[in-house]
């Protein structure tokens, strides 16, 4: 089973629970205790949600390559290597 495939059954799972409170509340009207686990399933939607955006949707991962060659040798010739903690050319450690 895929993250997706959990993601979506948790999904579902949280619609079932919805459409559950709902009709408890239809049926008791607004009891403190169903307002209360409907706020929670509020809270667990939205992290759900959340959740879902990090994962992103399936298939679309983007495949990042990185060239074997050497680097561009003119990319630390600017003059400030220095500033990133390499070092200065021609010094030596004490």
């Amino acid at each position: 089973m895929t993250i997706h495939d959990e993601l979506a059954t948790t999904r579902q799972a949280v619609l079932a629970l919805e459409k559950t409170l709902m009709a408890l509340r239809n049926r008791l009207g607004p009891h403190l205790d169903v307002l209360r686990l409907l706020d929670d399933l509020d809270r667990c939607s939205t992290d759900l949600r959340r959740l879902e955006q990090q994962v992103g949707a399936p298939g679309r991962q983007e495949l990042v390559v990185i060239p074997d060659g050497d680097y561009d040798h003119g990319l630390w010739g600017a003059g400030d290597v220095d500033h990133e903690g390499v070092g200065a050319p021609g010094r030596r450690a004490p």
